[in-house]
């Protein structure tokens, strides 16, 4: 048995009460309770969990949920047990998954707050935990750790590299995925290549400036370059070699349009998708950029210039994508 599995019984179900302690309400939207470590600026709510659930399909089609030697680390082994952590887990749908496909694995999916399904898998435990914090996984006890969309979630990630390195069994998998928040053009469209992205998109430019400035200025929260500082998603392969408990370092970049303009069948369904959860991301935004210095005027201005942006034509604007940066690792 493992030691993860050893301290299950200490687990204790939530009450009704201590649920709702850990939600605030602000303009008819549902925000988690903030912590020292936890700055999570973005809703929890049904709409919010929406969109995540537009991007999770969206990864899910492209095989960018299981990437890297998945299939080999859990892969079962006589008289051994394996676990997973999944790190803010959310409303839990990527642990689901795995939980189905993996059904001798037994998945802990950890989130500061509790918006996870109340019907998990026989093989899946959801547990309150913020993870700014450690764990309470032993050493060398877990076969993978799935980190996805934390950047905004936690005001350090080398804090989360350093747990990661910590409660991994030798050989076992790191994997990390976020989408940068910016704007980016494909080469394919010859009329905008090398162009800046205020010139053919300056409502979503305005938005993800807004977005990087405000998690650098109100949760301290690198995003761009700057000087010699790298944004996170850049910095996570340096991060994990500097632990010196890595090795076979891999990162992968992963295109997803912004509309259906692609002419790649699949593509151009994503794209349709993407650009819904485009649109309520700029919405669950709101009130992150209204706090942090952004008028009423402003927003809605932003807001009505990169809807039309992202609705052009019925398709978006030709070669407009985003990126999603993912990183895999093994433990030494």
């Amino acid at each position: 048995m493992s030691s993860s599995e050893d301290t299950l019984s200490d687990l204790q179900e939530l009450t009704r009460s201590e649920r709702r302690a850990g939600f605030v309400e602000r303009g008819n939207r549902l925000y988690q309770a903030p912590t020292i470590t936890s700055p999570y600026p973005l809703p929890v709510d049904t709409p919010e969990n929406e969109r995540l659930t537009i991007l999770h399909n969206v990864l899910t089609e492209l095989r960018a949920n299981t990437f890297g030697p998945v299939a080999d680390v859990l892969s079962p082994q006589e008289g051994q047990s394996k676990s997973v952590v999944d790190l803010a887990c959310g409303i839990g749908e990527w642990v689901m998954e795995m939980a189905r496909e993996y059904p001798h694995v037994t998945f802990h999916g950890l989130d500061v707050v509790s918006i996870a399904t109340r019907e998990p898998e026989a093989n899946v435990y959801f547990e309150i935990h913020d993870i700014g914090d450690q764990t309470r996984f032993s050493d060398a006890s877990v076969d993978l750790v799935h980190a996805r969309s934390v950047f905004m979630t936690v005001r350090d990630y080398n804090v989360v590299v350093q747990e990661a390195a910590r409660i991994l069994k030798p050989g076992g998998l790191f994997l990390s995925g976020e989408w940068g928040p910016f704007v980016s053009f494909t080469p394919d469209v010859p009329e905008i290549e090398g162009e800046n992205p205020d010139v053919h998109v300056p409502g979503l430019y305005r938005f993800y400036q807004a977005i990087r400035t405000a998690c650098k200025d109100k949760l301290g929260i690198v995003t761009e370059g700057i000087f010699t500082i790298k944004p996170v998603w850049s910095r996570i392969p340096e991060w994990l070699e500097s632990t010196g408990a890595f090795k076979d370092i891999t990162p992968h970049h992963l295109y997803v349009p912004i509309g259906d303009w692609s002419p790649d069948p699949t593509y151009n369904r994503l794209g349709n998708f993407n650009r819904t959860a485009m649109v309520k991301f700029i919405e669950s935004a709101r009130d992150f950029l209204l706090s942090s210095g952004m008028t009423e005027a402003e927003f809605e201005d932003m807001y009505t210039q990169a809807t039309v942006e992202i609705n052009h034509n019925r398709t978006g604007i030709p070669g407009v994508r985003s990126i999603y940066y993912m990183v895999e690792a093994r433990k030494t």
